[in-house]
């Protein structure tokens, strides 16, 4: 591992402890430079600012995991696997939730909606006359699962992954349902 990589990992871990007994946004970089004991310097040296920090740990924590080889067949367990990851680092992600900064929500809609367009796009053909609208479809369940995420996450995760997951596999099979029971109606 690289010098920086340790730095970087050295003022992540930091962060990590200080958001279990502070609430994120009263966090400040002297809080977390006293803490590692490095300096103000090195830290800008790696960040611009604490969110630059955090937005690397969900990346590095997180969101590598799920955006590399996920495919229409494997989507539900990888996303298995990032609630997974969630789940044990639980008081350090629901903390940050909590503080309402958006920088998780911001991050995850971006890679569901690229995997929801992408899967609208493979999955849906437009040949056969559908009229099919991928950005929208993309945008409507992009939000709805960084809902259930957020809120399972700020609720404690009191539910287990494969539990919100098995939850997101049922509505898409559902959703199936209801749109041939409306098909006659629309």
């Amino acid at each position: 591992m690289s010098s920086s990589a340790i730095t970087k990992n050295t003022f992540a871990e930091s962060l990590k402890r200080l958001a279990v007994i502070k609430p994120y946004d009263k966090i400040s970089i002297s809080d977390i430079t006293n803490d590692c004991r490095m300096n103000r310097q090195s830290f800008y040296y790696h960040f611009q600012d604490k969110n630059e920090l955090l937005s690397w740990i969900m990346y590095n924590d997180l969101f590598v995991y799920i955006t590399h080889g996920v495919r229409f067949h494997n989507w539900y367990e990888k996303l298995e696997g990032f609630l997974k990851r969630m789940e044990e680092q639980k008081e350090f992600y629901s903390r940050v939730l909590q503080s309402g900064d958006g920088i998780f929500h911001d991050y995850l809609y971006d890679v569901m909606h690229a995997m929801f367009t992408f899967f609208f796009d493979n999955a849906v053909s437009k040949e056969d006359g559908t009229n099919i609208s991928t950005e929208f479809f993309a945008d409507f369940y992009s939000h709805g699962f960084c809902g259930v995420i957020i809120d399972w996450a700020i609720g404690g995760m009191q539910t287990t992954p494969h539990e919100v997951i098995q939850s997101m596999k049922d509505l898409a099979l559902e959703n199936i349902k209801i749109g041939e029971g409306f098909k006659e109606y629309l």
